[in-house]
């Protein structure tokens, strides 16, 4: 049996992995473990490539020459095309849509996305103020670097092992690369890298390979009828895994091996009975069909509505819009570029729109650049686009001593916390000179800097810089008479640790004699101020509205402090600058949806500058007028 031959069940497996994919990408609660269809494709890849080498390998008159040839053409032919069309829309879809800073990230995505080497980019990501995960539009490329990855592996252990050599190779492989991704999800606690890892991902292929191999050396009567039992069954265990993957634990490693095992066990098994109907059926082979070009555009789309929108979950309008857009993207793609460019021959029109696609890839990142420029409205001033000067503070590293303020003097306050600490820098700084005391700030992205926060969830990139910080901020801590705390506390109090580090931190320290003040969440908008203003002036109306969610942390809050001996509540939410946020008389004072840029900061240090100074110099706080509810 040659293991080439069309089956149209595959196809309906296709289409299952691409519906999981792409139901998780658009609400994660309704299929917690729907990214396993990304492990049921490579299983698929692994499995398909193994079985054309072989049957190349076994023709009269094959050479190895002229097997690379076929091999590596019909892989360009088959991704290349819709994936670089893909790469074009997107870059010029982004330039259009992203402010510079935003357009900066992608384009740094871009190229490597290129290269296929995006999902080593996103193994080694981290930029607190880059778009969130699910507005980056080719964060799904990942994939795509990981399979022609594996394509230059592939073709050299399959052609130049012999078959018992290499069923004996394929096993110890993907073990070993099991073992190796547990062992640094497990007991190194390295999730992103690991998870976007081409060895990582290497035991799905490698399951393929060897589905393949049997599949290839046995016929079906020799199979029996275990095979309807195995196709059953394979597709329940890719359905439960698709349910219940995230209570496993980390992904990949050896939770990895249930969604693995299940796909193996469809592609050795019959391709008649019960479920080869159900996966033959018409509707589904259709997607099948479609599943790549899906998988290309329904992340874009995603992300560049999300990025609009600036909410992770879209309405009813903008869902049917997501569905409209990824189905119409997809059909362009599957029948204008991946069926006419599959063609055994290049004809010369062919040849000229390979050209031209690669001339518009080469071209894409500098041509795009300049499409951002011009859709670009006048920009702001530096001020008005981040909160203070990266150089000159203490946020996720230690320049000089610290300090902010009137460094002559002698009374010092301790003010620690994530990027909204961080964001008091300047704050303090006139604060401290306008009253005459100085502020030590330390801070860390994501990170309240405080003993015993749970570091481990947040990104990756962050975890060294907040054990770092936390170090230092523990020295100064021991001496400390008044420390200030801040933080996105709307985000923060979703994990119980850190509640129950802050609360044993607050009581701890404040049993101690230290004065400690919570300064409460300021307002939150729904949407990033400076992605309006560029989407007002491409004539798209929207507007920054709060998010009342504020309101709610800072109850819990101020629950805190009058529980706690020696620990008050700072609410500022009402100041007159937070009135019409993020504009106050008519400057916009904001420069995301929930940091305060450089100018609106000073005029929160003047409107706060009373209760300031009654917490330093009188350990009284005196509520700002209609604070309290």
């Amino acid at each position: 049996m040659s293991g080439t031959h069309y089956r149209s069940d595959i196809q309906g497996l296709r289409a299952i992995a691409v519906l999981a994919v792409m139901v998780f990408h658009y609400n994660p609660t309704w299929l917690p473990g729907g990214f396993i269809g990304v492990d049921v494709f490579l299983v698929i890849s692994g499995f398909l490539i193994t079985s054309i080498l072989l049957k190349k390998k076994a023709q009269p008159g094959y050479t190895l020459s002229a097997t690379f040839k076929y091999f590596y053409s019909s892989r360009l032919k088959r991704i290349a095309p819709a994936y670089f069309f893909m790469l074009v829309l997107v870059a010029f879809a982004g330039a259009v849509f992203f402010i510079p800073k935003d357009f900066n990230i992608f384009k740094d995505g871009l190229e490597k996305a290129a290269w296929f080497t995006s999902n080593d980019y996103f193994a080694g990501f981290g930029d607190y103020f880059a778009p969130a995960n699910h507005e980056q539009p080719l964060l799904h490329t990942w994939s795509l670097a990981v399979e022609i990855q594996f394509y230059l592996l592939a073709p050299l252990l399959i052609l130049l092992l012999p078959i018992k050599t290499l069923k004996y190779t394929l096993v110890a492989l993907l073990v070993g690369c099991t073992l190796l991704a547990e062992y640094r999800l497990r007991f190194l606690g390295i999730e992103q890298a690991t998870y976007y890892s081409l060895y990582a991902r290497l035991p799905e292929f490698f399951a393929g390979c060897l589905a393949a191999l049997f599949v290839t050396s046995t016929t079906w009567r020799e199979r029996g009828r275990i095979t309807q039992w195995l196709s059953s069954s394979g597709l329940l265990v890719i359905l439960l895994a698709a349910i219940a993957q995230p209570k496993l634990g980390h992904f990949p490693g050896l939770p990895a091996l249930l969604p693995i095992m299940g796909t193996v066990f469809l592609l050795i098994g019959t391709s008649k009975g019960l479920t080869a109907r159900l996966l033959s059926n018409r509707a589904l082979v259709w997607i099948g069909a479609l599943s790549y070009s899906l998988y290309l555009w329904h992340w874009p789309v995603l992300a560049f509505l999300r990025y609009y929108t600036g909410s992770e979950v879209l309405d009813l309008s903008f869902s049917l819009l997501f569905i409209a857009l990824t189905f119409l993207l997809s059909m362009v793609s599957y029948y204008w570029l991946e069926r006419p460019f599959r063609t055994e021959h290049v004809h010369k029109r062919q040849a000229l729109n390979w050209f031209l696609l690669t001339t518009a890839v080469l071209g894409t990142s500098q041509v795009m650049a300049n499409v951002n420029e011009a859709f670009t409205p006048e920009q702001l001033p530096i001020e008005y686009q981040r909160y203070a000067d990266p150089a000159g503070i203490c946020h996720g590293k230690i320049v000089s001593d610290c300090l902010q303020g009137d460094l002559s003097s002698d009374r010092e306050v301790l003010v620690l916390g994530d990027s909204h600490a961080a964001m008091l820098n300047n704050f303090f700084a006139y604060l401290g000179k306008e009253l005459g005391f100085k502020a030590r700030i330390i801070t860390a992205s994501s990170c309240v800097t405080i003993p015993d926060f749970d570091y481990k969830r947040i990104a990756e990139w962050a975890h060294q810089q907040c054990q770092d910080q936390i170090k230092i901020a523990n020295e100064h801590l021991a001496k400390a008479k008044i420390v200030f705390l801040a933080a996105l506390w709307n985000w923060q109090l979703k994990s119980k640790d850190f509640e129950s580090a802050l609360v044993e931190f607050f009581q701890t320290i404040t049993s101690n004699g230290t004065h400690v003040y919570i300064i409460g969440q300021e307002p939150l908008l729904n949407s990033n101020p400076l992605r309006v203003l560029r989407f007002n002036n491409l004539g798209l109306v929207v507007e920054s509205q709060r998010n009342p969610d504020y309101v709610r942390t800072n109850r819990l809050l101020r629950k805190f402090a009058e529980e706690i001996p020696k620990l008050d509540y700072l609410g500022f939410d009402n100041l007159p600058i937070f009135e019409k946020a993020p504009i106050y008389q008519g400057e916009p004072v904001y420069y995301d949806n929930n940091h305060i840029n450089e100018i609106g900061i000073i005029e929160y240090a003047k409107q706060a500058k009373s209760v300031i100074k009654n917490s330093i110099f009188n350990n009284k706080y005196s509520h700002p007028k209609g604070r309290l509810h």
